[in-house]
């Protein structure tokens, strides 16, 4: 006998102890599904927002994007001590090139 409370037909709803629908945890009602999808779009949001601030961000997938922030922010600092250096302002434009070979270096052991 085939009578248990709950079996339907379709199969695919779940039924309460009344025999309605009732909807699944997670399911995109739920306030912690809503928050994390916000959360989500925020994040996305930002990162977009990031990948237009970085040179060629666009271009690169999302971790290489967020290393390349990393050296421009890095970058940035270096421009901002060598621009505000009197003796050391002239470098200022190879400060990026100079990253790469060390340049940042030699440059702070005269300050």
């Amino acid at each position: 006998m085939n009578d248990r409370k709950g079996s339907s037909s379709k199969g695919s709803a779940a039924l309460n102890t009344n025999g309605k629908a009732r909807v699944r945890r997670g399911s995109a009602t739920d306030p912690q599904s809503l928050y994390a999808r916000k959360r989500r779009e925020r994040i996305n949001e930002r990162l977009r927002i990031l990948q237009n601030l970085v040179p060629n961000g666009t271009k690169v997938d999302i971790s290489t994007m967020l290393e390349e922030a990393v050296q421009y922010v890095k970058f940035l600092q270096l421009q901002i001590k060598l621009l505000s250096s009197e003796d050391l302002w002239m470098y200022a434009p190879l400060a990026y090139k100079g990253m790469d070979i060390g340049l940042d270096l030699k440059i702070s052991a005269q300050v």
